[in-house]
């Protein structure tokens, strides 16, 4: 995801790692949703990753003009991504999250440490992560998603 993939090491905040993350047990079926994504991802499985997402998803990143709609402009996003890092180099550290699941939605958001590697040298960097997700023939997908990667510090 991430156009900051390149980017060395950022420190995450510390008030992250505080947080309680969310206990309610109905959000696990959104925690391995995102699971089931971020393994596809992490393999450049283009196909899996599509399997989580609607037909109509919507991907937002984080600078102007970092919007993608539907399956066709997500693969050539996702292309794009897969480059950033070797496949199978990349891993998901969540830090903190919250969801809540109702009877037509649900909603899920986590600030998370991906670590990637790319032509061996490993890097990190803080991701933050909402998602907005709807069943489609009794499952849940992925209706939107936004994601940013902070590049700078706070002064």
């Amino acid at each position: 995801m991430l156009a900051a993939i390149g980017v060395s090491a950022l420190a995450l905040p510390a008030l992250a790692q505080e947080k309680v993350k969310n206990t309610d047990p109905s959000v696990d079926v959104l925690k391995e949703l995102l699971k089931s994504h971020d393994k596809a991802f992490t393999a450049h499985d283009m196909k899996g990753v599509l399997a989580t997402l609607s037909e109509d998803c919507v991907l937002m990143g984080t600078a102007p003009g970092e919007l993608w709609i539907g399956h066709e402009e997500i693969t050539g996003a996702y292309e794009h991504f897969f480059e950033g890092f070797d496949k199978g180099g990349q891993k998901f550290e969540h830090l903190w999250y919250d969801g809540n699941v109702g009877p037509a939605g649900a909603w899920f958001m986590a600030m998370s440490k991906v670590t990637v590697t790319k032509d061996g040298e490993d890097s990190e960097f803080g991701l933050n992560l909402s998602l907005n997700c709807e069943k489609h023939d009794g499952k849940w997908k992925i209706r939107s998603m936004h994601f940013s990667n902070p590049t700078g510090g706070s002064k």
